[in-house]
């Protein structure tokens, strides 16, 4: 271990940033250096516990939080210049009010400068339930006045921000007893509106994360108090259903020791310490773990004393950062919480961060840009609508993803003289078409369009397109969109999808018959409708009634006519 005494001029330097030694050992094998501990500067935090730490960069904000021996609660704002200094300072001079005096709250990073703090508790022991927001660019606190479901105060939550929107997941509840809270909080940052209350699972003192529009929750304490390697999420897309997995491995992290655990990438990072000061009945096995999200598989990336090396209290990194902080006291300073600090960096693990596929959207960028340089050199017409503007395309990428455009160019016909196509469907269905195309995906919520081109992926081989279109149709299937997906999988013979429509139909009949889309069925559809009835199906309840009612408004707007009529031959007669 590096002398810790000695102040390093950069935390750059190789006191703390891993160097790989290309010179070999005595073994053959070159040495590997990873960071080390060291040691902080500036302001002395104490015996800081229950503080929020937001890293922005390199520089690490600490908020909040009480003295672990005097129970003083305090609003102060430090912060730690990594890159630079290694130092502490407090943050002084701010405009606005500050929050006030809080532990055991929320910090989190909205886009990129801004610090959105919600809950705590109070040097009176009340839980707030206040937002209030920090701009980093100009030091500037600010409380906007919020509306809606606004909820009641929590502590040891965790808070997540995704499109805007801040979830609160978890926590403690205190109203006549502390219980855990088991509803998902969500505030429009945009509006300022909390939005009705999720019911979620209970977990405190535990993390969240965003990944594929999925809200997880991992770690924490149960209501028992115990713990485990459970993830648990929600679709933020489809909030009706929430997913628990327990996930049992040799390779998984030890249950015991002090855990602290952020998301990167599609890797779960989880990090075990020795307890902070607590009497051990087992030693826990101290290092970094990964949990693989897209298999769900754990692996070991880091063992050893690097995690033994201090006491280490408490642990910083931001969504999908490629390295975390943690900070702790060694025996030169043991109340001194924030002396040490620790950088790891996730790609000397193994733990990289993978960008999203870009192709899709980079070829869709050149289709609707159209550069000079990219210009397209084929157009699509539509038979249906022919007074609307073609659709400009590259012959390139309808080559290679179309197999039927491959035929067509080879045959000779004259679409490979004209360079132009005219087909069937309509501007919008050729747009939808084209755009998958180009992205091979399926974006689009339009039960229309997915089902249109559900047929025209039938009808041009289109496998993957096919079945894109059948998922999300059996997915989005309602009272509106039932009887144009029934007609639509009788097209594209998707027998499943056709019979769960048809399903669906018999179900709400009596809501589905009002609506445009089973109006304008054709007949021959209505017809199989009929056909495809059992022959002991009944109409009942209110859906009766509402057959009932139907068919009285229809009787009398006869009678009306019929009066109507022989009034007119009275005139006539009289005439």
């Amino acid at each position: 271990m590096n002398n810790t005494n000695s102040i390093p001029n950069s935390p750059r330097t190789n006191v703390n940033t891993p160097s790989r030694d290309r010179t070999p050992s005595s073994n053959g094998l070159p040495a590997i250096h990873y960071s080390k501990p060291i040691r902080t500067t500036g302001e002395r935090l104490a015996s800081l516990v229950g503080a929020s730490l937001t890293t922005v960069g390199d520089t690490i904000y600490v908020f909040g939080g009480f003295d672990q021996y005097s129970d003083e609660i305090y609003n102060k704002l430090y912060k730690l210049d990594y890159k630079n200094s290694c130092q502490w300072t407090q943050v002084i001079y701010t405009k606005g009010e500050p929050p006030e005096k809080r532990n055991d709250h929320s910090a989190t990073l909205w886009n990129g400068d801004k610090l959105v703090i919600f809950g705590g508790n109070s040097e009176e022991d009340i839980h707030f339930n206040d937002v209030a927001v920090l701009d980093l660019n100009n030091m500037t606190w600010w409380h906007p006045e919020v509306n809606g479901f606004i909820p009641e105060g929590r502590i040891r939550h965790s808070a997540s921000i995704y499109q805007d929107k801040l979830y609160i997941a978890g926590g403690i509840n205190v109203g006549t007893t502390a219980t855990f809270a088991d509803s998902l909080l969500i505030l429009d940052l945009i509006t300022w509106e909390w939005e009705q209350p999720i019911q979620f699972i209970s977990r405190a003192q535990h993390i969240s994360f965003i990944y594929e529009s999925r809200l997880y929750i991992f770690g924490g304490l149960r209501e028992d108090m115990s713990r485990s390697n459970q993830l648990a999420f929600i679709d933020l897309n489809r909030t009706d259903d929430i997913t628990q997995l327990d996930i049992a491995s040799s390779s998984s992290p030890s249950l015991s020791g002090q855990r602290f655990a952020q998301i990167c990438g599609d890797q779960l990072v989880v990090l075990v310490t020795l307890p902070f000061r607590e009497a051990l009945m087992e030693t826990p096995i101290t290092g970094v773990w990964s949990l693989d999200l897209p298999s769900m598989q754990w692996r070991c990336k880091e063992l050893g004393p690097r995690y033994e090396s201090c006491s280490w209290h408490c642990f910083s990194m931001q969504e999908n950062d490629s390295y975390f902080y943690l900070f702790g006291t060694n025996d030169d300073e043991p109340d001194e919480f924030y002396a040490m600090v620790l950088r790891v960096e996730l790609e000397e693990l193994g733990i990289v961060p993978v960008p999203a596929p870009e192709l899709g959207n980079n070829l869709l960028n050149m289709l609707e840009n159209q550069h000079q340089n990219q210009a397209p050199d084929f157009s699509i017409r539509s038979l249906k609508e022919p007074d609307l503007p073609p659709i400009f395309v590259h012959r390139l990428i309808l080559l290679a993803r179309w197999p039927y455009f491959v035929n067509l160019i080879e045959s000779g016909m004259a679409e490979s003289v004209s360079n132009t196509i005219t087909m069937s469907e309509s501007i919008s269905t050729l747009k939808g078409f084209v755009k998958y195309l180009y992205t091979d995906t399926l974006d689009n919520d339009n039960t229309d369009l997915i089902s249109d081109l559900m047929v025209m992926a039938h009808i041009y081989l289109l496998p993957r397109l096919l079945a894109l279109c059948v998922r999300r149709l059996f997915e989005s299937m309602d009272i509106d969109s039932a009887s144009k997906i029934y007609h639509s999988a009788s097209l594209s013979e998707q027998r499943g999808l056709q019979q769960a429509s048809l399903y669906y139909i018999f179900q709400h009949f009596g809501a589905i018959s009002h609506t445009a889309g089973f109006r304008q069925l054709p007949r021959p559809i209505l017809f199989q409708i009929w056909d495809d009835m059992p022959t002991n199906a009944a109409i009942v309840g209110q859906q009766m009634d509402q057959i009932q009612q139907i068919q009285q408004q229809s009787h009398n707007n006869n009678i009306d006519v019929h009066n109507e009529e022989e009034e007119d031959d009275d005139e006539d007669m009289e005439a």
